[in-house]
Protein backbone atom coordinates (compact mmCIF):
# COMPACT_ATOMS: atom_id res chain seq x y z
CA UNK A 1 0.00 0.00 0.00
CA UNK A 2 1.74 3.13 -1.05
CA UNK A 3 1.41 6.14 1.10
CA UNK A 4 1.99 9.52 -1.32
CA UNK A 5 3.61 12.52 -0.51
CA UNK A 6 1.83 15.34 0.45
CA UNK A 7 4.37 18.12 0.35
CA UNK A 8 7.07 18.79 -2.06
CA UNK A 9 9.72 21.26 -2.25
CA UNK A 10 11.16 21.96 -5.57
CA UNK A 11 15.10 20.45 -6.17
CA UNK A 12 17.56 22.71 -6.19
CA UNK A 13 19.33 22.93 -9.55
CA UNK A 14 22.70 21.97 -8.63
CA UNK A 15 21.62 18.58 -6.72
CA UNK A 16 20.18 16.72 -9.23
CA UNK A 17 20.28 13.64 -7.42
CA UNK A 18 17.74 14.24 -5.10
CA UNK A 19 14.65 15.55 -3.84
CA UNK A 20 13.82 17.15 -1.24
CA UNK A 21 9.79 16.51 0.75
CA UNK A 22 8.87 17.38 3.99
CA UNK A 23 9.63 14.61 6.72
CA UNK A 24 7.55 14.12 9.64
CA UNK A 25 9.65 11.49 11.70
CA UNK A 26 10.48 13.39 15.05
CA UNK A 27 14.18 13.55 16.05
CA UNK A 28 15.41 11.72 12.63
CA UNK A 29 18.69 12.69 10.94
CA UNK A 30 19.87 12.53 7.46
CA UNK A 31 23.19 10.51 8.72
CA UNK A 32 23.96 8.66 11.72
CA UNK A 33 24.62 11.51 14.21
CA UNK A 34 23.67 14.50 12.22
CA UNK A 35 20.22 15.90 13.39
CA UNK A 36 18.02 17.90 10.87
CA UNK A 37 15.45 19.92 12.33
CA UNK A 38 12.23 18.48 13.66
CA UNK A 39 9.97 18.17 10.68
CA UNK A 40 12.00 19.92 8.52
CA UNK A 41 13.32 18.91 4.89
CA UNK A 42 15.29 15.85 4.30
CA UNK A 43 16.91 14.87 1.07
CA UNK A 44 16.11 11.57 -0.19
CA UNK A 45 18.23 9.40 -2.45
CA UNK A 46 17.12 8.85 -5.77
CA UNK A 47 16.93 5.04 -5.62
CA UNK A 48 14.09 6.03 -2.70
CA UNK A 49 10.63 4.36 -4.48
CA UNK A 50 7.83 6.68 -5.40
CA UNK A 51 4.60 6.02 -6.60
CA UNK A 52 2.92 8.04 -8.98
CA UNK A 53 6.25 10.31 -8.79
CA UNK A 54 5.95 11.26 -4.77
CA UNK A 55 8.07 9.64 -2.69
CA UNK A 56 6.15 7.01 -0.55
CA UNK A 57 5.41 7.23 2.88
CA UNK A 58 5.18 11.14 2.51
CA UNK A 59 8.88 11.06 2.06
CA UNK A 60 9.86 9.62 5.30
CA UNK A 61 12.15 7.71 5.30
CA UNK A 62 12.40 6.11 8.56
CA UNK A 63 8.57 4.97 7.83
CA UNK A 64 9.73 3.50 5.08
CA UNK A 65 12.66 1.50 6.86
CA UNK A 66 10.41 0.43 9.72
CA UNK A 67 8.37 -1.00 6.94
CA UNK A 68 11.37 -2.92 5.73
CA UNK A 69 12.40 -4.26 8.48
CA UNK A 70 8.69 -5.32 9.50
CA UNK A 71 8.82 -7.74 6.28
CA UNK A 72 11.92 -8.47 7.00
CA UNK A 73 11.12 -10.07 10.46
CA UNK A 74 7.85 -11.36 9.38
CA UNK A 75 9.72 -13.38 6.13
CA UNK A 76 11.97 -15.03 8.58
CA UNK A 77 9.26 -15.91 10.63
CA UNK A 78 6.67 -16.64 8.20
CA UNK A 79 8.87 -19.13 6.38
CA UNK A 80 10.09 -21.22 9.57
CA UNK A 81 6.42 -20.93 10.85
CA UNK A 82 5.28 -22.70 7.46
CA UNK A 83 7.98 -24.95 6.63
CA UNK A 84 10.93 -25.29 9.05
CA UNK A 85 8.72 -26.16 12.27
CA UNK A 86 6.68 -28.88 10.64
CA UNK A 87 9.54 -30.69 9.44
CA UNK A 88 11.21 -30.48 12.66
CA UNK A 89 8.02 -32.51 14.10
CA UNK A 90 8.19 -34.82 11.50
CA UNK A 91 11.96 -35.86 11.86
CA UNK A 92 10.94 -35.75 15.92
CA UNK A 93 8.02 -38.65 15.29
CA UNK A 94 10.86 -40.37 12.88
CA UNK A 95 13.33 -40.38 15.43
CA UNK A 96 11.03 -41.68 18.41
CA UNK A 97 10.23 -44.80 15.82
CA UNK A 98 6.26 -42.97 15.08
CA UNK A 99 4.40 -42.97 11.81
CA UNK A 100 4.57 -40.14 10.46
CA UNK A 101 0.99 -40.90 8.02
CA UNK A 102 -2.46 -42.98 8.10
CA UNK A 103 -1.75 -46.57 7.41
CA UNK A 104 -3.25 -48.37 4.70
CA UNK A 105 -6.53 -48.64 4.55
CA UNK A 106 -7.00 -45.84 6.93
CA UNK A 107 -7.07 -41.97 7.56
CA UNK A 108 -6.33 -41.76 10.95
CA UNK A 109 -2.24 -41.59 12.05
CA UNK A 110 -1.93 -43.70 14.75
CA UNK A 111 -1.43 -41.67 17.91
CA UNK A 112 2.34 -42.00 19.23
CA UNK A 113 3.40 -42.43 23.06
CA UNK A 114 6.70 -42.90 21.74
CA UNK A 115 9.36 -40.13 23.55
CA UNK A 116 12.21 -38.60 22.25
CA UNK A 117 14.49 -36.07 24.62
CA UNK A 118 11.83 -37.11 27.25
CA UNK A 119 8.50 -35.18 25.72
CA UNK A 120 6.42 -36.77 23.04
CA UNK A 121 7.03 -35.68 19.43
CA UNK A 122 4.17 -34.05 19.25
CA UNK A 123 4.82 -31.50 22.66
CA UNK A 124 8.16 -30.55 20.76
CA UNK A 125 7.08 -27.17 19.10
CA UNK A 126 5.06 -26.07 22.43
CA UNK A 127 7.75 -26.87 24.47
CA UNK A 128 10.32 -24.42 22.46
CA UNK A 129 7.37 -21.81 22.75
CA UNK A 130 7.21 -21.91 26.32
CA UNK A 131 11.00 -21.53 26.53
CA UNK A 132 10.45 -18.51 24.08
CA UNK A 133 8.39 -16.96 25.89
CA UNK A 134 10.76 -17.55 29.14
CA UNK A 135 13.55 -16.40 28.34
CA UNK A 136 12.07 -13.29 26.17
CA UNK A 137 10.33 -12.36 29.11
CA UNK A 138 13.11 -11.98 31.23
CA UNK A 139 15.31 -10.50 29.15
CA UNK A 140 13.31 -7.77 26.90
CA UNK A 141 13.44 -5.27 30.33
CA UNK A 142 17.26 -5.42 29.67
CA UNK A 143 16.77 -4.56 25.97
CA UNK A 144 14.16 -2.12 27.07
CA UNK A 145 16.83 -0.78 29.16
CA UNK A 146 19.38 -0.45 26.04
CA UNK A 147 16.78 1.65 24.58
CA UNK A 148 15.78 3.68 27.35
CA UNK A 149 19.33 4.32 29.31
CA UNK A 150 21.62 4.13 25.89
CA UNK A 151 22.49 5.75 22.47
CA UNK A 152 22.70 2.35 21.52
CA UNK A 153 19.00 1.73 19.70
CA UNK A 154 20.19 1.81 16.34
CA UNK A 155 23.40 -0.22 16.88
CA UNK A 156 21.27 -3.15 18.50
CA UNK A 157 19.24 -2.93 15.46
CA UNK A 158 22.28 -3.41 13.34
CA UNK A 159 23.66 -6.24 15.48
CA UNK A 160 20.36 -8.18 15.91
CA UNK A 161 19.94 -8.09 11.96
CA UNK A 162 22.96 -9.22 11.45
CA UNK A 163 22.60 -12.08 13.88
CA UNK A 164 18.95 -13.18 12.46
CA UNK A 165 20.40 -13.56 9.49
CA UNK A 166 23.49 -15.05 10.05
CA UNK A 167 21.59 -17.50 12.43
CA UNK A 168 18.93 -18.45 9.02
CA UNK A 169 22.05 -20.25 7.35
CA UNK A 170 22.43 -23.50 9.46
CA UNK A 171 18.73 -24.81 8.58
CA UNK A 172 20.07 -25.34 5.26
CA UNK A 173 21.74 -28.20 6.66
CA UNK A 174 18.57 -29.72 8.11
CA UNK A 175 18.28 -33.43 8.02
CA UNK A 176 17.74 -36.45 10.26
CA UNK A 177 20.77 -36.19 12.26
CA UNK A 178 20.66 -32.17 12.81
CA UNK A 179 17.45 -31.62 13.23
CA UNK A 180 17.34 -31.33 17.16
CA UNK A 181 20.37 -28.53 17.16
CA UNK A 182 18.81 -26.78 14.16
CA UNK A 183 15.90 -26.97 17.27
CA UNK A 184 17.49 -25.93 19.52
CA UNK A 185 18.99 -22.76 17.63
CA UNK A 186 15.40 -21.82 16.68
CA UNK A 187 15.27 -20.66 20.51
CA UNK A 188 17.75 -18.36 19.84
CA UNK A 189 16.45 -16.96 16.62
CA UNK A 190 13.09 -16.53 18.16
CA UNK A 191 15.04 -14.56 20.98
CA UNK A 192 17.15 -12.08 18.85
CA UNK A 193 13.80 -11.58 16.63
CA UNK A 194 12.03 -10.67 19.44
CA UNK A 195 14.80 -8.26 20.85
CA UNK A 196 14.83 -6.34 17.29
CA UNK A 197 11.15 -6.33 17.40
CA UNK A 198 11.25 -4.23 20.47
CA UNK A 199 13.98 -1.83 19.50
CA UNK A 200 12.37 -1.61 15.97
CA UNK A 201 8.50 -0.50 18.00
CA UNK A 202 10.56 2.15 19.57
CA UNK A 203 10.60 4.02 16.96
CA UNK A 204 7.34 3.62 16.02
CA UNK A 205 5.26 6.32 17.80
CA UNK A 206 8.20 8.80 16.65
CA UNK A 207 7.33 8.05 12.64
CA UNK A 208 4.84 11.44 12.85
CA UNK A 209 3.05 13.58 15.21
CA UNK A 210 0.21 13.23 12.76
CA UNK A 211 -1.87 10.30 14.71
CA UNK A 212 -3.82 9.78 12.09
CA UNK A 213 -0.95 9.72 9.55
CA UNK A 214 0.12 7.40 11.94
CA UNK A 215 -2.75 5.24 11.46
CA UNK A 216 -2.49 5.25 7.98
CA UNK A 217 1.24 3.73 8.13
CA UNK A 218 0.22 1.08 10.16
CA UNK A 219 -2.69 -0.11 8.44
CA UNK A 220 0.07 -0.21 5.21
CA UNK A 221 2.73 -1.55 7.44
CA UNK A 222 0.11 -4.59 8.15
CA UNK A 223 -1.15 -5.00 4.81
CA UNK A 224 2.89 -5.15 3.12
CA UNK A 225 4.19 -7.29 5.90
CA UNK A 226 1.17 -9.75 5.38
CA UNK A 227 1.75 -9.37 1.33
CA UNK A 228 5.13 -9.83 1.72
CA UNK A 229 4.85 -13.12 3.55
CA UNK A 230 2.22 -14.38 1.64
CA UNK A 231 4.24 -13.58 -1.73
CA UNK A 232 7.41 -15.30 -0.06
CA UNK A 233 5.28 -18.67 0.96
CA UNK A 234 3.53 -19.02 -2.59
CA UNK A 235 6.96 -18.26 -3.96
CA UNK A 236 8.14 -21.77 -2.33
CA UNK A 237 5.40 -23.55 -2.30
CA UNK A 238 5.23 -23.16 -6.48
CA UNK A 239 8.99 -23.91 -6.91
CA UNK A 240 8.85 -26.85 -4.44
CA UNK A 241 5.52 -28.15 -6.37
CA UNK A 242 7.10 -27.50 -10.41
CA UNK A 243 9.96 -29.10 -9.27
CA UNK A 244 8.50 -32.52 -7.34
CA UNK A 245 9.82 -32.41 -4.32
CA UNK A 246 7.22 -30.96 -2.65
CA UNK A 247 6.21 -34.30 -0.81
CA UNK A 248 9.57 -33.79 0.49
CA UNK A 249 9.31 -31.81 4.08
CA UNK A 250 13.67 -31.41 4.66
CA UNK A 251 14.04 -30.28 0.81
CA UNK A 252 11.09 -28.09 1.15
CA UNK A 253 12.05 -26.10 4.66
CA UNK A 254 15.79 -25.92 3.23
CA UNK A 255 14.51 -24.11 -0.02
CA UNK A 256 12.35 -22.13 2.81
CA UNK A 257 15.05 -20.91 4.72
CA UNK A 258 17.12 -20.42 1.51
CA UNK A 259 14.68 -17.96 0.49
CA UNK A 260 14.02 -16.35 4.47
CA UNK A 261 18.06 -15.40 3.83
CA UNK A 262 17.74 -14.12 0.45
CA UNK A 263 14.62 -11.86 1.59
CA UNK A 264 15.32 -10.79 4.42
CA UNK A 265 19.42 -9.94 4.39
CA UNK A 266 18.75 -6.90 1.75
CA UNK A 267 15.72 -5.62 3.57
CA UNK A 268 17.45 -5.72 6.77
CA UNK A 269 20.07 -3.57 5.52
CA UNK A 270 18.46 -0.83 4.29
CA UNK A 271 16.28 -0.52 6.89
CA UNK A 272 18.81 -0.21 10.02
CA UNK A 273 21.99 0.80 7.89
CA UNK A 274 20.67 3.39 5.13
CA UNK A 275 16.81 4.96 7.21
CA UNK A 276 16.27 4.30 10.57
CA UNK A 277 18.60 6.78 12.51
CA UNK A 278 20.81 7.82 15.44
CA UNK A 279 18.35 8.40 18.84
CA UNK A 280 19.98 9.59 22.12
CA UNK A 281 19.20 8.02 25.28
CA UNK A 282 15.55 9.12 26.60
CA UNK A 283 16.34 8.95 30.40
CA UNK A 284 19.63 8.99 32.82
CA UNK A 285 20.77 5.82 34.36
CA UNK A 286 20.66 5.64 38.16
CA UNK A 287 23.78 5.97 39.72
CA UNK A 288 25.32 2.80 40.67
CA UNK A 289 22.73 1.14 39.11
CA UNK A 290 23.59 -1.91 36.49
CA UNK A 291 22.02 -1.27 33.16
CA UNK A 292 20.16 -4.96 33.89
CA UNK A 293 18.89 -3.72 37.07
CA UNK A 294 17.82 -0.69 36.04
CA UNK A 295 15.47 -2.56 32.84
CA UNK A 296 13.51 -4.64 35.21
CA UNK A 297 13.15 -1.37 37.78
CA UNK A 298 12.06 0.95 34.88
CA UNK A 299 9.35 -1.85 33.86
CA UNK A 300 7.82 -1.85 37.82
CA UNK A 301 8.08 1.70 37.80
CA UNK A 302 6.44 2.00 34.93
CA UNK A 303 3.66 -0.54 35.54
CA UNK A 304 2.80 1.39 38.74
CA UNK A 305 3.17 4.50 37.06
CA UNK A 306 0.46 2.98 34.39
CA UNK A 307 -2.01 1.57 37.10
CA UNK A 308 -2.22 5.03 39.50
CA UNK A 309 -2.66 7.24 36.62
CA UNK A 310 -3.09 5.84 33.03
CA UNK A 311 -6.51 3.20 33.61
CA UNK A 312 -7.24 3.15 29.68
CA UNK A 313 -3.66 2.10 28.73
CA UNK A 314 -3.63 -0.23 32.02
CA UNK A 315 -6.17 -2.10 30.52
CA UNK A 316 -5.05 -2.51 27.14
CA UNK A 317 -1.86 -3.75 28.30
CA UNK A 318 -3.65 -6.47 30.46
CA UNK A 319 -5.85 -7.28 27.18
CA UNK A 320 -2.13 -7.35 25.21
CA UNK A 321 -1.34 -10.32 27.97
CA UNK A 322 -4.18 -12.33 27.45
CA UNK A 323 -4.97 -11.97 23.77
CA UNK A 324 -1.46 -11.77 22.60
CA UNK A 325 -0.47 -14.88 24.50
CA UNK A 326 -3.37 -16.72 22.90
CA UNK A 327 -2.89 -15.59 19.33
CA UNK A 328 0.87 -16.82 19.87
CA UNK A 329 0.11 -20.06 21.12
CA UNK A 330 -2.39 -20.82 18.40
CA UNK A 331 0.08 -20.86 15.68
CA UNK A 332 2.29 -23.48 17.42
CA UNK A 333 -0.58 -25.09 18.48
CA UNK A 334 -2.68 -25.38 15.09
CA UNK A 335 0.99 -26.25 13.53
CA UNK A 336 1.37 -29.01 16.00
CA UNK A 337 -2.56 -30.43 15.28
CA UNK A 338 -2.34 -29.98 11.54
CA UNK A 339 1.14 -32.29 11.03
CA UNK A 340 0.35 -34.54 13.49
CA UNK A 341 -3.44 -35.06 13.72
CA UNK A 342 -4.92 -34.08 10.55
CA UNK A 343 -1.10 -35.52 8.70
CA UNK A 344 -0.71 -32.21 6.83
CA UNK A 345 2.30 -32.17 4.50
CA UNK A 346 4.89 -29.65 5.06
CA UNK A 347 3.67 -27.54 1.49
CA UNK A 348 -0.03 -28.17 2.51
CA UNK A 349 0.63 -26.41 6.04
CA UNK A 350 2.18 -23.73 3.72
CA UNK A 351 -0.99 -23.37 2.20
CA UNK A 352 -2.85 -23.29 5.59
CA UNK A 353 -1.08 -20.05 6.89
CA UNK A 354 -1.72 -18.93 3.13
CA UNK A 355 -5.24 -18.83 3.35
CA UNK A 356 -4.23 -17.02 7.13
CA UNK A 357 -2.09 -14.64 5.33
CA UNK A 358 -4.61 -13.99 2.59
CA UNK A 359 -6.92 -13.27 5.09
CA UNK A 360 -4.97 -10.93 7.42
CA UNK A 361 -4.93 -8.02 4.14
CA UNK A 362 -8.97 -7.41 4.01
CA UNK A 363 -8.55 -7.88 7.85
CA UNK A 364 -5.88 -4.74 7.84
CA UNK A 365 -8.19 -2.97 5.12
CA UNK A 366 -11.38 -3.54 7.69
CA UNK A 367 -9.43 -2.24 10.61
CA UNK A 368 -8.82 0.64 8.75
CA UNK A 369 -12.84 1.44 8.48
CA UNK A 370 -13.57 -0.01 11.93
CA UNK A 371 -11.31 2.37 13.35
CA UNK A 372 -13.20 5.27 12.34
CA UNK A 373 -16.52 3.69 12.34
CA UNK A 374 -16.38 2.35 15.68
CA UNK A 375 -13.23 3.87 17.33
CA UNK A 376 -10.04 1.14 17.88
CA UNK A 377 -11.56 -0.84 21.41
CA UNK A 378 -14.46 -1.53 19.69
CA UNK A 379 -12.71 -2.50 16.87
CA UNK A 380 -10.25 -4.70 18.49
CA UNK A 381 -13.04 -6.02 20.59
CA UNK A 382 -14.84 -7.47 17.77
CA UNK A 383 -11.89 -8.53 16.13
CA UNK A 384 -11.08 -10.83 18.71
CA UNK A 385 -14.60 -11.87 19.08
CA UNK A 386 -13.90 -13.16 15.32
CA UNK A 387 -10.96 -14.70 16.53
CA UNK A 388 -12.72 -16.67 19.77
CA UNK A 389 -15.70 -18.06 17.47
CA UNK A 390 -13.32 -19.39 14.44
CA UNK A 391 -11.56 -20.93 17.05
CA UNK A 392 -14.08 -23.13 18.78
CA UNK A 393 -15.46 -23.74 14.65
CA UNK A 394 -12.31 -25.29 14.29
CA UNK A 395 -11.70 -27.46 17.35
CA UNK A 396 -15.73 -28.83 16.65
CA UNK A 397 -14.58 -29.16 12.91
CA UNK A 398 -11.34 -30.60 12.20
CA UNK A 399 -10.88 -33.77 13.27
CA UNK A 400 -8.56 -36.30 10.92
CA UNK A 401 -6.96 -36.23 8.03
CA UNK A 402 -8.64 -35.53 4.33
CA UNK A 403 -10.17 -31.69 5.55
CA UNK A 404 -8.05 -29.02 4.06
CA UNK A 405 -10.41 -27.16 2.73
CA UNK A 406 -12.23 -27.13 5.78
CA UNK A 407 -8.69 -26.13 7.51
CA UNK A 408 -8.30 -23.38 4.93
CA UNK A 409 -11.32 -21.78 5.15
CA UNK A 410 -10.69 -21.34 8.48
CA UNK A 411 -7.35 -20.06 7.90
CA UNK A 412 -9.21 -17.47 5.94
CA UNK A 413 -11.36 -16.12 8.89
CA UNK A 414 -8.49 -16.55 11.55
CA UNK A 415 -6.64 -14.27 9.35
CA UNK A 416 -9.40 -11.74 8.90
CA UNK A 417 -9.21 -11.56 12.71
CA UNK A 418 -5.63 -11.44 13.24
CA UNK A 419 -5.59 -8.94 10.77
CA UNK A 420 -7.75 -6.10 11.67
CA UNK A 421 -6.82 -7.12 15.54
CA UNK A 422 -2.74 -6.65 15.15
CA UNK A 423 -3.62 -3.07 13.23
CA UNK A 424 -6.08 -2.00 16.04
CA UNK A 425 -3.35 -2.39 18.44
CA UNK A 426 -0.79 -0.80 16.72
CA UNK A 427 -2.97 2.29 16.70
CA UNK A 428 -3.84 1.91 20.42
CA UNK A 429 -0.20 1.25 21.46
CA UNK A 430 0.64 4.58 19.74
CA UNK A 431 -2.60 6.76 20.83
CA UNK A 432 -3.06 5.89 24.62
CA UNK A 433 0.74 6.61 25.10
CA UNK A 434 1.20 10.00 26.83
CA UNK A 435 3.62 12.06 24.63
CA UNK A 436 7.01 12.24 25.40
CA UNK A 437 6.60 8.85 26.52
CA UNK A 438 6.86 6.76 23.75
CA UNK A 439 10.07 4.92 23.76
CA UNK A 440 9.26 3.66 28.02
CA UNK A 441 5.72 3.00 27.52
CA UNK A 442 6.26 1.25 24.42
CA UNK A 443 8.54 -1.16 25.60
CA UNK A 444 6.14 -2.07 28.59
CA UNK A 445 3.59 -2.45 25.74
CA UNK A 446 5.95 -4.98 24.04
CA UNK A 447 6.59 -6.52 27.52
CA UNK A 448 2.89 -7.33 28.16
CA UNK A 449 2.47 -8.88 25.04
CA UNK A 450 5.62 -11.49 25.77
CA UNK A 451 5.03 -11.76 29.50
CA UNK A 452 2.32 -14.49 29.20
CA UNK A 453 3.01 -16.19 26.21
CA UNK A 454 4.49 -19.13 27.79
CA UNK A 455 1.06 -20.24 29.62
CA UNK A 456 -1.39 -21.26 26.87
CA UNK A 457 1.30 -23.84 25.51
CA UNK A 458 2.50 -24.82 28.88
CA UNK A 459 -1.89 -26.03 29.46
CA UNK A 460 -1.39 -27.22 25.55
CA UNK A 461 1.62 -29.39 26.85
CA UNK A 462 0.42 -30.51 29.95
CA UNK A 463 -2.93 -31.72 28.31
CA UNK A 464 -1.03 -32.99 25.28
CA UNK A 465 1.58 -35.50 28.19
CA UNK A 466 -1.83 -36.42 29.76
CA UNK A 467 -3.14 -37.44 26.38
CA UNK A 468 -6.29 -35.30 26.39
CA UNK A 469 -6.81 -34.78 22.97
CA UNK A 470 -5.16 -32.30 20.93
CA UNK A 471 -8.93 -30.45 19.88
CA UNK A 472 -9.46 -29.68 23.39
CA UNK A 473 -6.12 -28.33 23.35
CA UNK A 474 -7.45 -25.67 20.50
CA UNK A 475 -10.04 -24.68 22.17
CA UNK A 476 -8.53 -23.80 25.40
CA UNK A 477 -6.95 -20.71 23.51
CA UNK A 478 -10.23 -19.32 23.40
CA UNK A 479 -9.57 -18.72 27.21
CA UNK A 480 -7.49 -15.98 26.72
CA UNK A 481 -8.80 -14.38 23.88
CA UNK A 482 -12.07 -14.11 26.22
CA UNK A 483 -9.73 -12.42 29.39
CA UNK A 484 -8.69 -10.03 26.94
CA UNK A 485 -12.06 -9.09 25.77
CA UNK A 486 -13.19 -8.50 29.41
CA UNK A 487 -10.06 -6.09 29.80
CA UNK A 488 -10.80 -4.18 26.61
CA UNK A 489 -14.64 -3.05 28.05
CA UNK A 490 -12.98 -1.41 30.92
CA UNK A 491 -10.91 0.57 28.88
CA UNK A 492 -14.01 2.62 28.81
CA UNK A 493 -14.33 6.41 26.42
CA UNK A 494 -11.91 6.18 23.72
CA UNK A 495 -11.84 10.04 22.92
CA UNK A 496 -11.68 10.54 26.72
CA UNK A 497 -8.62 8.01 27.34
CA UNK A 498 -7.13 9.96 23.97
CA UNK A 499 -7.40 13.65 26.06
CA UNK A 500 -6.16 12.66 28.60
CA UNK A 501 -2.69 11.76 27.62
CA UNK A 502 -2.24 14.53 25.52
CA UNK A 503 -2.81 12.92 21.96
CA UNK A 504 -4.41 13.83 18.63
CA UNK A 505 -8.00 13.27 18.39
CA UNK A 506 -8.17 10.97 14.97
CA UNK A 507 -11.36 9.38 15.13
CA UNK A 508 -14.34 11.96 15.42
CA UNK A 509 -17.69 9.39 15.22
CA UNK A 510 -21.14 11.12 15.48
CA UNK A 511 -24.44 9.12 16.57
CA UNK A 512 -25.08 7.48 13.33
CA UNK A 513 -21.32 6.16 12.83
CA UNK A 514 -20.50 8.99 10.54
CA UNK A 515 -16.93 9.35 9.88
CA UNK A 516 -15.47 12.65 10.37
CA UNK A 517 -12.28 14.35 10.76
CA UNK A 518 -10.61 16.37 14.02
CA UNK A 519 -9.25 18.77 11.45
CA UNK A 520 -12.44 19.88 10.17
CA UNK A 521 -13.92 20.73 13.26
Amino acid sequence: MALKSEESVDVEPSSPAVSVVENRATNSQTSEGSPTVTNGAVPLSRWYPRFRGDPIYHGNVEAFGWCLDSIGRAVAFATAGAFLFPALLRLAKEAAGCETDPPPGSNKVPECNSRVYGIRPSSLLTTFTILVGVISAILLPVMGAIVDYTEKRLLVGKVTSIILCILLLPSLALSSETWFPIAILQLIVAFVGWAQTMVTYAYLPELTKSEERLNQYTQSFTIVSFSSMLLCLGFVVGISTLVGFDDDEVAVAQLGQLVAFATTTPLLYFAWFKLLKHRPASRHLPPSMPLWKAGFAQVFKSSKYINRNLPALKWFYISVMFIDAGSGSLATILITYLTDTLAFTTTENATAILAILIGSIPGAVASGYANRWWYPVKSSIVATAIMVVNTIAAAIILKGPGQQTETYILGLIWGLGAGWKWTSDRVLASTLIPAGQDAELMGVYLFAGQVLTWLPPLVFTAMNEAGVSQRAGIGTTCIWFVFGIFALFFIGDYRKAVSTVGREEIFLVDEEGAETSAQEE
